[in-house]
């Protein structure tokens, strides 16, 4: 105010009265005198030095946030790794799930394939894998996945879980599952199998949740199990030809 006065002088042309009731004040009447009240230059030094805190609170908030996204994608990269250059499906499962608990701190992990798809089928793995993984490995059909997902390709979050799950059934209801995860499983367009994550907080999965990294961890999935299965199926076609017949390398 008194920078645009001085600056403004012909302010008072307009206002005489109030000019006439300024001259009036008595010095010892004014509040300011003698108060707690901070100068311009006081409230000013004291709103740079709190812009300054915010800014230093924001930076540490945005390294702390840059930190957490390099350690997912650590952790990412080492299970990719894992499930890439496995050769066998339970071993691969196996890996899968432990490496999910020890780097991300889920508990609770269940992998499922579609036992209809043809590219599953003709390798009979729920016969020869689903008893030997007790219960991590699941089968089901194409229409039970599909509800599932309501038709999207898109991971499904559930934060409070209050009714039973659909995924983990009532022989889980002893884990205590509070929330949880589901990330489909994509192969050529359609949905051939699912992530199931469980946790035994509630909200621990929301659906303001960033699920990038887990459906990149999906497609890496997918593919890890047509590797598989490409090399299981040249191992089959080579023990059914006859010895004799097969060419040396």
């Amino acid at each position: 105010m008194a920078i645009y006065l001085s600056e403004h002088p012909e302010f008072f042309n307009n206002y005489p009265e109030l000019l006439k009731t300024i001259k009036l004040i008595d010095h010892n009447d004014i509040p300011i005198c003698g108060s707690n009240t901070l100068s311009l230059s006081g409230r000013i030094i004291k709103r740079v030095n709190k812009d300054k805190e915010n800014l230093k609170n924001k930076l540490e908030l945005f390294m702390e946030v840059s930190r957490a996204n390099d350690e997912i994608h650590q952790h990412l990269f080492e299970i990719e790794r894992l499930i890439l250059k496995s050769t066998q499906l339970d071993q691969m499962v196996k890996q899968l799930v432990e490496a999910i608990t020890l780097r991300f701190k889920i508990p609770y992990t269940l992998l499922f394939l579609v036992d209809d798809a043809d590219h599953y089928m003709e390798h009979k793995l729920e016969e020869r894998f689903s008893k030997r993984l007790n219960g991590i490995l699941n089968f089901i059909n194409q229409t039970t996945i599909d509800t599932w997902f309501n038709g999207k390709l898109k991971p499904v979050l559930n934060s409070e879980i209050t009714t039973p799950s659909n995924i983990f059934d009532k022989t889980w209801d002893t884990k205590n599952i509070q929330s949880e995860c589901i990330v489909p499983i994509i192969n050529r367009a359609k949905i051939c199998g699912a992530i199931a994550l469980g946790a035994t907080q509630p909200r621990h999965f929301h659906s303001g949740l960033r699920t990038e990294y887990l459906e990149r961890m999906a497609e890496r999935l997918a593919i890890a199990i047509d590797n598989i299965l490409l090399i299981d199926r040249l191992q089959l076609e080579r023990s059914a030809v006859p010895e004799k017949n097969r060419i040396s390398a």
